[in-house]
């Protein structure tokens, strides 16, 4: 296998002044060339509390996820904890250009646990652009190779986070620009801004132009809840505030968001948030 240094184009280590056991840590990003056979880690015996995102600059690598084996040409990026024993990644024995990838490693069981949820989300492996988003967020961290930076636990933790983010919106963007996101943001809008009336789901889909199946079928799709479990916790998040602002009582607060009375406001209230508005404005 190559010289440990030898193999890295510019790298960056952090290191913290005080860790804070609730935060993720930061640990190196890094622009790694690679060309060895030998190179192949797996997660078996590797460490649990260890997460890290990788993306193909240029040649190619391989990813295997369980008995899938993933190729990983230019934009190609997995993101996984390296303790997984159903993973590993390597330099493929037909390659015949460097594989030149970048990647962001991070520490901490807040960073497994966030690591897991984004892989149930977006799965393991998927495509970025390379002149865009994650990857020009990890780019302007470039330094001169065996660079060392002191960061306090929560400018760590915001590095990690700000990394994950623009991961995130890197994948998620084309998906924002659909127009079954346009869709569902327009009832949404519409919903949000009806709170005093009760809107039924046929009048909502006949004010967006489409049928009520298709409109409960992409809601449901795009939020994980259907229009009408939309509008009931729109409904209370408002309520919550009307009764922190003070300024209204709960009979105003009730004809505010479409309640026949009171009593009925208590009653849905009670059920969203397991206490009363009174016990509400206690906490």
């Amino acid at each position: 296998m190559n010289n440990f240094e030898d193999i890295r184009i510019w790298s960056l280590r952090f290191q913290l002044l005080r860790q804070m056991e609730t935060l993720p840590v930061p640990y190196e990003i890094v622009l790694e060339r690679q060309t060895s056979p030998a190179y192949h880690l797996e997660g078996r015996g590797r460490d649990l509390d260890h997460a890290q995102i990788v993306c193909t600059i240029s040649g190619e690598g391989a990813f295997r996820l369980k008995d899938r084996v993933c190729k990983l040409t230019p934009g190609m990026t997995f993101m996984a904890q390296l303790g997984d024993p159903d993973t590993a990644y390597y330099y493929p024995g037909h390659a015949t250009e460097p594989w030149i990838f970048l990647w962001i490693s991070f520490d901490g069981f807040r960073a497994v646990e966030i690591i897991r949820e984004m892989n149930e989300r977006y799965g393991y492996v998927f495509r970025l652009p390379l002149d865009t988003g994650f990857v020009k967020h990890l780019e302007a961290y470039k330094s001169p190779r065996g660079t060392l930076r002191f960061v306090t636990p929560t400018e760590g933790a915001k590095i990690v986070h700000d990394a994950l983010a623009s991961l995130g919106d890197t994948i998620e963007r084309p998906e924002m620009l659909s127009r079954r996101n346009e869709l569902v943001r327009a009832a949404q809008e519409l919903i949000a801004s009806n709170l005093d009336r009760s809107l039924d789901l046929e009048a909502i889909a006949r004010e967006l132009h489409v049928s009520r199946e298709h409109l409960s079928r992409v809601f449901s799709a795009q939020t994980g809840i259907g229009p009408g479990a939309f509008a009931a916790q729109e409904r209370m998040r408002t309520a919550g505030r009307l009764l922190r602002d003070r300024t209204l009582n709960c009979k105003e607060i009730a004809a505010r968001l479409g309640f026949a009375s009171a009593g009925s406001f208590a009653r849905a209230f009670r059920n969203h948030y397991k206490i009363s508005p009174t016990q509400y404005l206690g906490k």
